[in-house]
């Protein structure tokens, strides 16, 4: 017998279904010049060695002439970059579709106002064997030991190669690790470190389920079949979340608003990982353990009602809220809206 893998969007026997984390986002591409829909990476247009790639990003580095920041605004347009989460199957090597993760978010923003175009939402992959991706950080050499703080470079480098260095601002939105890729991409560039873009424009942020404090091991790694460099890096003292938390979460040029979504019964990572009140993210949202979501449901959940509460203030003060917006309607507000949710 064989069914479809409700995480990977793979057919396979029922006898080696396995549970995938994963991960979310949605938005619009604007058109212009400079390859916009651009898929290979400047990693992979440069030879897929870490040598070439640091000579090339260089030399674009010295000739960007740098611009403003486009005027932050409540808006539907923008487009919007959606990072899946780590890959835990066991029987496959890693890979899954990225659309099958985030084709229900897609469909529920455009219902909700979001604009309509296909290529609105771009969906990232980072493992060779990923599929349905509008980009893939990683063709040639993604696996669960290329590090999340490289996969953020290359995320960079796509965000300001296609779309910051033409003057246009996207929207960000990550599930589980794909969450620290975004904050990754972010730290990087801001803190001008040495082959990383001149700058990015990231005008909104939000992430769902994401381990910015850590995550279980066993939860996270075991199901994968061994410890993987990924893995590592997720633990809370790993030298990644060292680096990681040198500063706050990452500010784009013109400002970035970041909103955090987490839930008391999310069996991979803690709330106060996921909604953590100390890495300068304003808008905090943890779904209550009456609301029973788990770690998929974060990025699954568009209708309903569910009891949370909220920070609007990094977590100094919370209001609760019995009556809450689905995860994905909260990530849609956050999204929309440039300096609220």
């Amino acid at each position: 017998m064989r069914i479809r893998d409700a995480e990977t969007g793979r057919i396979r026997p029922l006898t080696i279904v396995a549970l995938a984390t994963c991960l979310l986002a949605g938005g619009t591409v604007g058109a212009g010049a400079g390859g916009l829909f651009t898929t290979d990476t400047p990693a992979e247009a440069a030879g897929d060695t870490i040598a070439k790639v640091a000579s090339g990003q260089q030399q674009d580095r010295a000739a960007d002439p740098g611009m403003t920041p486009p005027p932050r605004n409540d808006s539907a347009t923008e487009t919007v970059y959606m990072v899946k989460g780590y890959d835990e199957t066991r029987e496959v090597p890693p890979g899954v579709s990225c659309n099958y993760r985030w084709s229900t978010a897609i469909k529920a923003m455009k219902e909700w106002g979001w604009a309509k175009s296909k290529k609105n939402f771009v969906q990232v992959g980072f493992y060779k064997e990923d599929f349905k991706c509008d980009i893939n950080l990683a063709k040639k050499d993604g696996t669960r030991d290329l590090s999340i703080k490289e996969l953020g470079r290359r995320l960079a480098w796509n965000i300001h190669l296609n779309h910051s260095r033409w003057g246009r601002s996207v929207d960000v939105i990550g599930h589980s690790m794909g969450s620290l890729i975004i904050r990754a991409a972010l730290a990087g560039t801001e803190r001008g470190e040495k082959d990383w873009p001149p700058y990015v424009y990231v005008e909104d942020a939000v992430t769902l389920g994401g381990p910015h404090q850590g995550a279980w091991l066993s939860d996270y790694c075991l199901p994968s079949g061994h410890i993987n460099e990924q893995c590592n890096e997720m633990a809370r003292t790993s030298p990644f979340m060292n680096w990681l938390g040198k500063t706050d979460a990452g500010q784009a040029e013109g400002g970035t608003d970041w909103t955090a979504i987490g839930s008391k019964t999310d069996e991979a990572v803690l709330p106060g990982s996921a909604t953590p009140r100390n890495i300068g993210i304003r808008h905090l949202v943890r779904y209550s353990s009456e609301a029973g979501i788990n770690h998929g449901d974060l990025r699954l959940l568009t209708e309903g009602t569910y009891p949370m509460e909220h920070s609007n203030d990094a977590g100094s003060n919370w209001k609760d809220n019995d009556a809450g917006a689905a995860p994905l309607r909260a990530a849609f507000n956050a999204l929309y809206f440039h300096s609220r949710w």
